[in-house]
């Protein structure tokens, strides 16, 4: 009994196979293209909570530059006076600041690219950083001026794997810096950058022989000790910040910016994406529709038939319903496999993390499910509708 039914369901689709086609990647694009929805927000919503999570919640990151411009760009426009002004705030800890430079590190056998930072006294603090080999930098690293370097996993792993990194040395350009720790694994930035590639040392001798800083910094951080007066501390540096630069040459981060600037990503892309499978999804039920239109005609003999042997007006609807139905979870099936490659494929180059949420699949099945449904439902009335010996006249 299924066989005859699947039997005559395939050749009442292939009757018409060019609208079918069409039919059947309306739905699929619908599909792939809600699957992508739900899973770009729930990307979207993972990677905001990701990025506060690093930054932390009672944080406060100024960098250099504007949004478009970032804070790598060009000219550094904060200073160690700035950060000397933000420090006589009230209510705040962890002050720090820091200058980055991608470049060379390497040791007498090997050589790999790393970002090198010149940082402050409570940058490991201020960052989170946890030193779980050796030790981090202590005041008379700072003001000796000592060539001491604090290195990420990576940089270890390269250099001395399976060996204690403490004490070894590594070249920063042509100076040797000695190894006094290794820091915890931090993974990598929501947009890809890998946390533990990092090169840290002292900012003075930063200036002395990486790169001369001119008392220029790239970012400057600290952390707040009441969250009930965190507004009005940004707001305060903000005024101190603005004494010395214009609007356009620093950005202050807070995570209520991100989370801001996240969400406005997802929406956007929510939109563009809810609105093209949403009229996918439209489209391939009006074709759907049309192809059950013109099957319930070609096969108008058929139905007088059964509607003769004692079939009842509402088992002819159900019927067409569930070829329907069928076309439908065939559809969805492929269009779920085609939906995790598009995940896999577009998430990653859009910087959003790859999800795959059960929520997603269920909700493009019955969307799909509610269209076919009220696409065929006419064409199933019509058929029902049919009187058997009018029908049976005509054999096709």
């Amino acid at each position: 009994m299924f066989r005859l039914f699947l039997r005559e369901l395939i050749l009442s689709l292939t009757y018409n196979k060019v609208r079918t086609a069409f039919a059947v990647l309306g739905i699929l694009f619908g599909v792939v293209s809600l699957i992508l929805v739900v899973a770009a927000i729930e990307g979207s919503s993972l990677q905001a909570r990701k990025v506060i999570e690093k930054l932390g919640p009672d944080s406060v990151l100024i960098v250099s530059g504007s949004v478009g411009k970032g804070p790598r760009s060009g000219f550094q426009n904060l200073s160690l006076e700035d950060v000397k002004e933000i420090g006589k705030l009230e209510g705040i800890f962890a002050l720090t600041y820091g200058i980055v430079k991608p470049t060379t590190v390497s040791d007498i056998k090997s050589s790999k690219f790393s970002s090198v930072f010149g940082v402050g006294e409570n940058w490991l603090k201020s960052w989170n950083y946890k030193v779980e080999i050796g030790r981090g930098f202590t005041p008379n690293d700072f003001k000796e001026l000592k060539k001491v370097a604090v290195v990420g996993h990576d940089v270890s792993d390269f250099f001395w794997p399976g060996e204690n990194p403490v004490g070894k040395t590594i070249l920063v350009g042509k100076t040797p810096f000695r190894v006094i720790g290794v820091y915890k694994k931090k993974g990598k930035t929501p947009n890809g950058h890998n946390l533990d590639n990092r090169v840290f040392i002292p900012y003075r001798v930063f200036d002395k022989t990486v790169e001369k800083t001119f008392n220029k910094v790239s970012v400057i951080r600290f952390r707040v000790f009441n969250l009930s007066e965190y507004n009005q501390i940004v707001q305060e540096t903000r005024e101190i910040l603005l004494k010395h630069h214009k609007p356009d040459q620093f950005m202050v981060i807070t995570p209520v910016v991100v989370k801001k600037f996240l969400s406005m990503l997802s929406a956007t892309l929510a939109l563009f994406l809810g609105v093209a499978s949403t009229t996918a999804l439209v489209v391939g039920g009006f074709v759907l529709s049309s192809i059950f239109y013109i099957n319930i005609y070609t096969r108008e003999w058929e139905i007088g038939l059964r509607r003769a042997l004692g079939a009842t007006k509402k088992e002819v609807m159900r019927r067409i319903l569930a070829e329907s139905v069928v076309v439908v979870v065939a559809s969805v099936l492929v269009g779920s496999l085609l939906g995790v490659a598009a995940i896999k494929l577009i998430l990653p180059s859009l910087k959003i993390p790859v999800v795959y949420p059960v929520k997603a699949f269920v909700l493009s099945a019955l969307f799909s499910l509610a269209v076919a449904l009220f696409s065929v439902y006419f064409p199933a009335r019509k058929a029902a509708q049919f009187e058997p010996v009018k029908a049976l006249r005509r054999k096709v």
